[in-house]
Order: structure tokens, then C-alpha cells, then sequence
């Protein structure tokens, strides 16, 4: 009797599931205009099965079925997907505005990540501020240069640790200590401190969480394709993202906290870096008037995820 009842309600549940899809998808069709050709869709999963064992294969021999811009469905997500320059250039360059926000994942919520993020967060003053201020004062000649002697103080340290570990006659990982590297030359540049050293343990805690946050980002969420879940979180993808980003920005807003007081008490620094300006930012006309705490711990949390997340696999064995 509790078989047949539970396949009852299954069989429901399922059945009340695909009918609100079919009506979402009616009503996204007609708000949407023509869409693009693409695949027929399974019921509730879409195009997942498409993907096959390679996805990047398939979307390529999909492609050459039904041209460089088709529509392909996940759950109930509707993904555009663009496999021509020319259409990307008619699609990013012509209409950038139109396509300069993106899609926010469960796992890109956390802590309101999303919101402090230069690559999640919405198009709008704060966002072309937060930009220029980035750009500015960390990626113009004028900085690069001025700040030469951070980088160098930087890699002859890694260096001193490379020749300190070689003697023990191991294999070196270079990759390792390229990435303590750049851990402490991001540090100097915006906090004027180094946040690491190869004997000590303070920062392993952060380096550990860093790379927990961007493993958990870039895990494939069934809670993305299938919204109605995000409330039960069945692979636990935010839950752990949510403590994991919630150490990282803990850490940082101990640096915020510690730059604060000391500019209460009047300490003065050798030089201006970037949590400085930061601080000191003054917002015109639109921009806004003040960057607040929150958005200068998400924005240096930003910074250092996406820059390490381009030497974070190199592993190197001499």
C-alpha cells in the first residue's frame, strides 16, 4: 500500500513538473519572440543528453547541424550557443550593453559574492567605477612600474625558497611556490603585506578555502538547471559554499578592520596601496558616494580568485 501510495505521488509530482515547464516554455516563447533552431528536448531535462561524454564535441557536430547560433535547453534553462566570430562580434561588440550581465549560479550567491564580483556583477555605475578603479591602480604602465620593486622583492623570495627546499634532494614544485608567489605579490600590492611564507602556518587556512570556493564554483549544480531544488540544495553546493567563502571573508575583513584602525590612529604608510584607495574613494554624479566595507572585502577576495585561478594547477617537478 506505501508502494503504491509513493508511486502515486511521484507519478504527480513529475506530472505537475512537466506541465509548469510546458507552460514556462510556451509563455518564454512568446515573450521571447523567434528563438534559435536547435535540438528537440527531452521532457524536464532539456538537452542535457546532448552533451554526450565530450560536450565540447558535441556542441561542435550540433553545430554543423543547425548552424553557428542555436538554442540548446538544460532543465529549464534556455542557453544560446555561439560558435562563430562573426556572430559573437555581432552579439558582444555591437550589442555589448544588451549582454553584459550574466547569469548567476546558486553557488555564485554565496555571501553575495555575485554582487561584489567585476565578472557577475550587474552593468551599472558601481560596476564601471569598481572597473576604472582596477584598471587604474593596478593595470596601468604608471603602477606597473611604480610597483617593480614589490615584484621583485617577491620572486626573490620565491627563489630563496626554491633553494631552500632543493636541498633536501626532492623533487622541486615549482609550481607551488609560483603560486606563494603570487599569493604574497597580490598581498603587497593591495594589502602591503605578505600573507604567506613556506614555513610558517598563517594563510594555509585561506589558501585552503580559496581554492574550496573556486572548486564548488565551477561544480556542474543540478539547482541551476532544475530552480525548484535550489530550496533543498541536494548536492549541498551552496551550503558548503556558503562556509567556505564565509572563512575567506572573515580573513579579509580582519586585513579591512586591521587598515581601519590604523588609520584612526593615525599610523602612516610608506605607500598608498590599493585597499587605501579604496578607502579613500569619493564617488561623482552617479558613481556611487562611497564604496562601502562589504564591497571592498568582495572586490579583494575578486581580485585574488581570479588571479590565482591562472596558476593554481601548475604543478612543475624539476
Amino acid at each position: 500500500m506505501e508502494f503504491v501510495w509513493l508511486l502515486w505521488s511521484s507519478s504527480i509530482c513529475l506530472l505537475a513538473v512537466l506541465v509548469i515547464q510546458l507552460l514556462c516554455r510556451g509563455k518564454a516563447k512568446n515573450s521571447l519572440g523567434q528563438l534559435p533552431p536547435g535540438p528537440p528536448g527531452w521532457p524536464l531535462v532539456g538537452n542535457l543528453f546532448n552533451l554526450g561524454e565530450v560536450p565540447h564535441q558535441s556542441l561542435l557536430d550540433l553545430g554543423k547541424k543547425y548552424g553557428p547560433v542555436m538554442l540548446l535547453q538544460f532543465g529549464v534553462m534556455n542557453n544560446v550557443i555561439i560558435q562563430s566570430s562573426k556572430a559573437a562580434m555581432e552579439m558582444f561588440k555591437n550589442h555589448d550593453l544588451t549582454y553584459a550581465d550574466r547569469t548567476i549560479t546558486e553557488a555564485m550567491k554565496s555571501c553575495g559574492y555575485c554582487e561584489g564580483s567585476l565578472a557577475l556583477a550587474q552593468y551599472g555605475p558601481y560596476w564601471r567605477t569598481v572597473k576604472r578603479l582596477c584598471v587604474t591602480e593596478l593595470a596601468v604602465n604608471k603602477r606597473i612600474i611604480e610597483t617593480a620593486s614589490l615584484r621583485r622583492k617577491s620572486i626573490d623570495q620565491m627563489i630563496q625558497w626554491i633553494e631552500d627546499d632543493a636541498k633536501s634532494q626532492r623533487g622541486v614544485e615549482v609550481g607551488h611556490f609560483v603560486f606563494l608567489m603570487n599569493f604574497n605579490l597580490l598581498g603587497n600590492l593591495m594589502l602591503s603585506r605578505d600573507l604567506v611564507d613556506q614555513q610558517s602556518n598563517e594563510g594555509p587556512e585561506f589558501l585552503k578555502a580559496m581554492d574550496k570556493t573556486m572548486i564548488l564554483s565551477g561544480q556542474p549544480n543540478v539547482a541551476d538547471y532544475f530552480p525548484f531544488l535550489k530550496w533543498l540544495d541536494p548536492q549541498r553546493i551552496r551550503k558548503k559554499n556558503d562556509e567556505a567563502f564565509g572563512q575567506v571573508l572573515s580573513i579579509v575583513a580582519g586585513f579591512l578592520k586591521e587598515r581601519i584602525d590604523d588609520q584612526k590612529s593615525g599610523e602612516q604608510k610608506k605607500r598608498k596601496d590599493f585597499l587605501d584607495t579604496l578607502l579613500q574613494y569619493e564617488g561623482e554624479g552617479e558613481e556611487p558616494a562611497k564604496i562601502s566595507d562589504k564591497s571592498i572585502v568582495l572586490l579583494i577576495l575578486v581580485i585574488y580568485i581570479y588571479s590565482l585561478h591562472s596558476v593554481q594547477n601548475l604543478h612543475i617537478k624539476l
